[in-house]
């Protein structure tokens, strides 16, 4: 009888990532393109086509009171996709480190544990999160944002953007938003904080030091209210997402290794000799 070779199974963890970063920078460039063209003066044209006899189904021309309501109802449609796209893609991100973690238990001969990878496929976002904290550490911090953020999927999805009752937080009776900000401010050789709305065009005699730091944001909406989120809040909202699945991935990355998995360094790019006729 032949010895066995063992069977190695490589986790490519870039490739992964790409399916989150790809996700995000779609969500932050369509986002971009379409709320621009709907503060866009003067206005985009909002007839589909002119070709084809007789088939018309709204207005040609409107006026500037309709022209306003069109650009603002598309602003919440570019919203409302921007959002699907951003937590759908997550989600997937999401099965994708799913996966890593239910074949290791495979591997590792306790796959009967475990969830099977199909039926975390059709789980909800929150659910998905839920599960995933049995496996990798994810700060409460970060599952709130996930769930307000989804929350707000679902609120431009089902409500076209008006908050209902769904959406409410029970204590409260808002709804809340929140995500991760980036938050610039200078400190001064004194210890006096500038914050950022103050730092720019200012003098600063003795000097300063530029500080970042993450700050949680959040903004809270009542019944009623229209969920509307400024185009900054939007670009956050999106590094968020960013930030918090590349964190998800370094927690998966060490669970992978401390049940026996190991790290394959990345190849040493190779240096090559350049002659003088080379660089002719």
């Amino acid at each position: 009888m032949g010895t066995e070779m063992p069977v190695t199974w490589k986790v490519d963890f870039g490739d992964i990532l790409e399916v989150l970063n790809s996700g995000v920078r779609r969500s932050d460039v369509f986002m971009g393109i379409g709320l621009n063209s709907a503060t866009s003066d003067p206005s985009i044209s909002h007839v589909l086509s002119t070709k084809g006899a007789g088939v018309q189904l709204v207005k040609t021309d409107l006026t500037d009171e309709e022209k306003k309501s069109v650009a603002h109802e598309f602003g919440k449609w570019i919203r409302a996709n921007g959002f699907r796209e951003l937590l759908e893609t997550f989600s997937i991100y999401l099965l994708r480190l799913y996966d890593v973690i239910y074949n290791l238990h495979q591997a590792y001969g306790d796959g009967s544990k475990i969830m099977d990878v199909r039926r975390f496929e059709r789980l909800g976002i929150c659910d998905q999160i839920d599960y995933l904290r049995k496996f990798i550490s994810i700060l409460d911090e970060r599952v709130t944002i996930l769930q307000s953020l989804n929350q707000a999927r679902n609120c431009y999805a089902h409500r076209r953007g008006l908050v209902g009752d769904a959406d409410l937080d029970a204590d409260t009776g808002t709804f809340d938003v929140s995500w991760l900000r980036l938050v610039y401010e200078v400190q001064e050789p004194d210890g006096t904080i500038i914050p950022e709305e103050e730092m720019f065009g200012r003098f600063l005699p003795k000097g300063g030091a530029v500080r970042i730091r993450v700050e949680l944001t959040k903004k809270s909406f009542a019944p009623g209210d229209e969920l509307v989120l400024e185009k900054e809040d939007l670009k956050y909202i999106c590094l968020c997402v960013h930030t918090i699945g590349h964190g998800l991935a370094d927690e998966t990355l060490k669970y992978a290794l401390a049940r026996g998995a190991e790290a394959i360094p990345a190849p040493e790019p190779e240096v090559k000799a350049i002659s003088q006729d080379d660089q002719q």
